[in-house]
């Protein structure tokens, strides 16, 4: 009994809110880092890289993008926490949750996302973030 109690403490200690968006972008200041983690479909190959690389710099050049970032997996070497089994990484950082709507919905990011990136990715995986105070 006092195991089940303290999980359930436990579980509602971990429980986070869901807000929207609209929420979180009212009241999100900071940058905010927009990081995808790509697996390719060609896993390993450098010319497929590169390819998905040259592509997705295009996006860089929207007009609210204030910074991007883009590369290939770091070996983690002994470092168990590291996940390197990726091919490619972006940080694109805006200056507002507002911003980075704004780039999501963006028509130039819908077309080249469909017909330039989605043709060469097997998964991806987006975290996005707010910069603390």
């Amino acid at each position: 009994m006092q195991r089940s109690i303290a999980y359930a403490c436990l579980l509602s200690a971990l429980t986070f809110s869901t807000a929207s968006f609209a929420e979180v972008a009212a009241t999100a200041s900071g940058h905010v880092h927009h990081v995808v983690i790509i697996w390719l479909k060609d896993h390993g190959s450098a010319a497929a890289r590169q390819q998905y690389i040259d592509a997705t710099k295009e996006l860089a050049k929207l007009p609210m993008v204030w910074r991007y970032q883009v590369g290939t997996a770091l070996p983690g070497g002994d470092r168990k926490v590291v996940d390197s089994s990726y091919d490619v990484a972006i940080n694109a950082t805006f200056e507002s949750a507002q911003a980075l709507e704004a780039y999501v919905q963006h028509e130039d990011h819908a077309k080249i996302l469909q017909e330039k990136l989605k043709p060469l990715v097997d998964k991806a995986v987006v975290y996005d973030f707010v910069e603390g105070p």
